[in-house]
């Protein structure tokens, strides 16, 4: 009975010491990111921290073709790192069997703040009355989400157009950013 007593004595002061423990330890405070999108348009990659993660979600879907990229910037040991994701439905049809390419990832070097003169002089497009599924861009962080827009299809297409510039910038190389030339037919008298 002793024996039951001091094993049941031990438990309680084995258990007791590890609930003391675990209620010690401090949680990880919940990160607050302070880049605020609408204010920071011009340098937010500057004002990333390592615990910062910015999506970008370019919308290029006109009509039948449909395509959506993903790029995510975050911060490794100071440096800026872009992971590019495309996907794209390659039946034309609206059908959205979707192709996906995940490109190698980047080190921007970023010390004007180039990335964001992009969406800086696009920034205009956030103020458009929004009517439907008519957006180009969305910025997201923690705290803020943005929404650029686009009016009508030609307004759409060179948004296209100005973003393929734009990425083939980071990847020169990558046939993904290459507009499709248009071959004019002349007119037969």
């Amino acid at each position: 009975m002793k024996k039951v007593l001091k094993l049941n004595f031990s438990l309680i002061v084995l258990a007791s010491v590890f609930l003391l423990n675990c209620k010690s330890e401090k949680k990880a405070e919940n990160y607050i990111s302070e880049i605020n999108l609408p204010e920071n348009i011009s340098d937010f990659t500057s004002r990333m921290t390592e615990k910062d993660t910015v999506r970008i979600t370019a919308n290029l879907t006109m009509e039948y073709w449909v395509r959506i990229d993903e790029l995510i910037l975050t911060k490794k040991n100071n440096e800026l790192i872009l992971q590019t994701t495309i996907k794209e439905d390659t039946t034309f049809e609206r059908k959205f069997q979707m192709r996906k390419n995940t490109l190698a990832e980047l080190n921007l070097k970023n010390s004007n703040n180039e990335f964001e003169q992009h969406f800086l002089t696009n920034f205009r497009r956030t103020k458009i009355d929004p009517n439907g599924d008519n957006w180009i861009y969305r910025i997201i962080n923690q705290n803020d989400t943005l929404k650029f827009y686009t009016v009508g299809l030609g307004d759409k297409g060179g948004c296209v157009r100005k973003y393929y510039e734009f990425m083939d910038n980071y990847y020169p190389n990558e046939k993904e950013f290459k507009p499709i030339e248009v071959i004019e037919n002349e007119e037969i008298e």
